[in-house]
């Protein structure tokens, strides 16, 4: 009472409050609903869109209005009771929003805050079966294993038939926006098992970013995240029309290295321009890594290689484990693309699961130049160096084995793709290049005598090129989908008998629709070629002493792929994703 103007008074207008104290109730049960808001007006969010709610509900303003023409209640008494219910409401409003929708998503403090929570599960059993060159020589070049703690090689071998089941991909996603819709975040956490994994796997930071998208033509996105760079890298596991990548595709990623990188990116929105580019500066280490980290080892002792048994002064059998030079704290990793959406926007997954009723065709080109990549250190046998082992599991883990024992070396990558959507079918395609140049342009030391080197390399490495092309078609729209691809890859230009080809076909059930809940049945043929040259796998190791018998030698001078061929393999795979 006492708030209110004293005209007020109940003694000098008891109609008027008799008016107020029936009208009241109504708005103040009316204001506690997510719909009252200022006394103009509001923008709501409902169902994910925006709509217009008037501040308070038409009934009660017609009443109200209609006592203020009666003159039963004042304009001041009416403007009152509207600010009172304002007040009211707004102090009993929730300050929060809990809902599902393809995940848990919490509103807090009208849509400043949004957190949506989402995880994936892939399920798979594998069975392949593999000829007799798989367990002799094997694979030591393009995937080889890298044992301990100074990543000795090992060819990667195994029998001939196996089956198994795989947790091949377990992620959480945490992603939304701070203070205002135009501030993005997204985090991605890992904790899964490859197929060939030789540990489990454990829970990983996997992607942690944050985007900007305040100007349209401008947005930005720093963290760790996938590269913009190519078609087959930027599209998710979570959208493929068959149960894994193509080798090839994962050979020609932006750094050489891995899919993802830390750094910063600016493009622009991809829903309002036709054009779209894409301008990124990156470690160019991998995710969870910086240059810091990485180094060149020195000889512990001067003119001592490792292992060299004959040079007076040095102990025979002795390894570089010094790791007190960093000479490329100034390098960083630059990658650009640039997508011309010719017809309508075909996105980035795969397949066309909407039945697109108008053709979608977008061709892209992409450029990256990652420098200084030390392959291995200032060693005479590159098999037990310690320098930089991440970047030489990231290379054997991603197929680029034949890349390392090179030394520093610089990366300049193309790539070009193309694709096409209409009505269930779908077609896409790219053609990768990568230049590998090397710092030293004379061929490596294999081996010394007396601090002289006695052995190098037969040749030089060469580039790296690769393509694949891959359609699919809905049998049955947005529920039954079959497609096929064709893959090539060429690894080292300089050699011969080394191409990796590789066909799949897939058949893939969506349940739902879309991509939350699939079955996938893939049938896939692989030929690698197991010719030309690899550093510490195709030459004999450095032996120590000299060797009495052929089965008695101080260090083993038989090289690791001693016998050739082509490596076959036929696997299948049946494979449950929920993404929910």
């Amino acid at each position: 009472m006492s708030g209110l103007p004293r005209s007020a008074s109940p003694r000098r207008r008891p109609g008027v409050w008799r008016t107020a104290m029936m009208v009241l109730p109504v708005v103040l049960v009316l204001a506690g609903s997510d719909a009252f808001a200022a006394e103009s007006g509001r923008l709501v969010e409902k169902d994910g869109k925006y709509v217009f709610v008037e501040s308070i509900d038409p009934a009660t303003k017609l009443l109200l209005e209609r006592a203020v023409k009666q003159g039963t209640v004042t304009q001041a008494e009416f403007e009152h009771v509207v600010q009172e219910s304002e007040r009211r409401a707004s102090v009993l409003q929730p300050t929060y929003k809990l809902w599902y929708d393809r995940g848990f998503n919490i509103s807090l403090n009208d849509n400043a805050f949004l957190l949506k929570i989402r995880a994936r599960f892939m399920g798979r059993m594998t069975s392949r079966a593999r000829n007799d060159a798989w367990r002799n020589p094997g694979d030591a070049k393009n995937f080889p294993e890298l044992l301990g703690v100074f990543g000795d090689y090992r060819a990667s071998r195994s029998d001939n038939d196996s089956t198994q089941f795989n947790l091949r991909r377990a992620r959480l996603y945490f992603m939304g926006h701070l203070f205002n819709p135009d501030f993005k975040y997204f985090i991605q956490l890992r904790g899964e098992t490859a197929e060939n994994a030789q540990s489990p796997g454990s829970l990983q930071l996997f992607d942690w970013f944050f985007t900007s998208t305040h100007l349209p033509l401008f947005n930005a996105q720093f963290g760790q995240y996938k590269v913009y760079f190519n078609r087959a890298q930027i599209n998710s596991t979570a959208s493929m029309q068959f149960a894994e990548r193509a080798l090839v595709m994962d050979a020609f990623t932006a750094s050489g290295l891995d899919r993802r990188d830390i750094g910063l990116t600016l493009m622009n929105d991809e829903e309002l321009y036709p054009v779209n580019y894409y301008l990124g500066v990156f470690n160019g280490a991998g995710p969870n890594f910086n240059r810091l980290g990485s180094f060149t080892s020195e000889q512990p002792t001067e003119n001592c290689p490792a292992g060299v048994s004959n040079v007076p002064g040095c102990q025979p059998g002795q390894r570089n484990i010094n790791a007190n030079v960093r000479v490329d704290l100034n390098k960083v990793m630059f990658a650009g693309r640039l997508m011309w959406n010719i017809m309508g926007r075909p996105g980035y997954g795969e397949g066309d699961l909407v039945y697109s009723e108008t053709p979608q065709m977008a061709m892209a080109g992409g450029y990256a130049f990652n420098p200084s990549i030390n392959t291995s250190s200032n060693n005479a046998f590159v098999g037990i160096d310690l320098g930089n082992l991440n970047y030489r599991r990231q290379l054997a883990a991603f197929g680029n084995g034949r890349q390392l024992g090179w030394g520093v070396v610089d990366y300049a990558t193309w790539s070009l793709d193309y694709v096409f959507k209409y009505r269930g079918f779908s077609f896409q395609a790219e053609y990768y290049f990568k230049n590998v140049t090397r710092h030293d342009k004379s061929a490596p030391c294999l081996q010394t005598n007396a601090g002289v080197c006695t052995a190098f390399a037969p040749g030089l490495l060469g580039n790296s090129q690769g393509w694949y092309a891959q359609s699919g078609y809905f049998l049955l729209p947005r529920k039954v989908e079959l497609a096929g691809r064709y893959a090539y890859w060429d690894p080292d230009t300089n050699a011969a008998g080394d191409l990796v080809r590789e066909v799949n076909v897939a058949l893939t059930y969506y349940v739902n629709g879309n991509y939350d809940q699939t079955i996938t049945l893939q049938y896939s043929n692989l030929a690698m070629g197991t010719g030309g040259y690899a550093i510490g796998r195709s030459n004999p190791l450095p032996a120590t002493g000299p060797c009495n018998t052929s089965s008695n030698c101080p260090s083993g001078t038989v090289p690791l792929d001693a016998v050739g061929g082509t490596l076959r393999e036929n696997a299948i795979r049946l494979q449950y994703q929920i993404f929910f």
